[in-house]
């Protein structure tokens, strides 16, 4: 016995709708004569102010405005103090500091003396940053929350096929990540930066460079997923409370035999947890697990740059080894197995056992 006998116990049931988790508390509230405990609403991906990292503007004067015209960064340099280049989205921003970044190694072998200088300077204060510039075009960024922000009220966890779905659109963006967290600014060696010609191309094609956010713009999965998964953990946690207060005040088979509110309480469990919630469950945990595993690569990367305040709650989102809503639900669903091993086997209930 353990976790794989709620587990298992699906696939021998089966025929009904599926009810929401927040029914399954209700009705067994009901069945045990007690109060349904309040459930928690789910936590949301945080919002722009919480998610993004700051990073100071630059503010350079005409001289090295003039300086850096002569040697063809002038253009980069208009683009992104114009109209459009002032509301530059996160993944935007991004590929224009790796344009300049390009740009300033042909300038360095140009420019001399003070001119040469400042560029240095300027070249270090964007290495110190380039790690929240990464973060903010990549998982800190909108078209990243977007998918995280998918959700609805009804009862419909998405099916694993959906998870492996966006699993294949998120490769195009860890490939691009894995490229761009080995660039950096090296004032002092030959070479200003260090990133792949085929990423160097991309920052020149705007098409080509939005290309992987593109991919993920139409997903839902991760969001609702996610969601779904914490209204679920909510309920084995309130359904194991319920049944830890029953058995706390007046055990439901004090003689270790069933009695007719035992069956009751059995049959809540074999209808909205065995024939509704645990498919819902089995599901969720096989789409669920590659996203994270992935997800959770991309973090390892990238958490340099996340906003300090934020983390903990982007790490839980992100990572399936960190306290959030997926540790939240193993432990949930381990308690709640647990619990009804201990009611039914006292009832003499279990499945397999001989009638008393």
């Amino acid at each position: 016995m353990g976790v794989g006998f709620l587990l298992l116990l699906g696939l021998f049931l089966g025929g009904c709708a599926p009810a929401p988790p927040e029914a399954y508390v209700l009705r067994l509230a009901d069945a045990l004569e007690l109060r349904p405990p309040s459930l928690p609403s789910p936590t949301t991906w945080p919002r722009p102010r919480e998610r993004q990292a700051a990073v100071p503007e630059e503010k350079g004067d005409l001289l090295d405005f003039l300086a850096l015209q002569r040697c063809g960064l002038g253009a980069v340099l208009g683009a992104r103090n114009g109209p459009l280049g002032r509301v530059m989205d996160g993944p935007e921003r991004l590929r224009y500091e790796l344009r300049f970044r390009v740009g300033a190694e042909r300038c360095r072998s140009v420019l001399e003396g003070e001119d040469r200088e400042r560029l240095d300077a300027l070249l270090a204060r964007k290495q110190d940053r380039w790690p929240a510039v990464l973060w903010n075009g990549t998982l800190g960024s909108a078209a990243w929350a977007q998918i995280y922000g998918a959700h609805g009220e009804d009862w419909a966890p998405p099916l694993a096929s959906e998870g492996a779905g966006a699993l294949a659109a998120l490769e195009p963006l860890q490939a691009r990540v894995a490229a761009l967290v080995r660039a950096r600014v090296n004032v002092l060696g030959p070479s200003a930066l260090d990133v792949s010609p085929e990423v160097r191309a991309g920052a020149e094609n705007p098409a080509a460079w939005h290309g992987p956010w593109e991919a993920l713009a139409p997903l839902r999965y991760p969001g609702v997923a996610l969601h779904q998964l914490q209204r679920l953990t909510g309920a084995l946690e309130g359904a194991a409370r319920l049944l830890e207060q029953r058995e706390g005040q007046r055990p439901l088979c004090p003689q270790g035999r069933p009695t007719p509110r035992a069956r009751r309480v059995n049959a809540v469990f074999l209808r909205y947890y065995g024939e509704g919630l645990q498919p819902a469950m089995a599901e969720l945990e096989r789409g669920l697990r590659p996203w994270l595993e992935a997800t959770g690569a991309l973090w390892a990367q990238l958490q340099g740059g996340a906003p300090p305040a934020a983390r903990p709650i982007l790490e839980g989102f992100l990572d399936p080894r960190a306290p959030g809503p997926w540790q939240a639900y193993r432990a949930a669903r381990d308690r709640h197995t647990t619990r009804w091993q201990a009611v039914l086997g006292a009832c003499q209930l279990m499945p397999g056992t001989p009638a008393p």
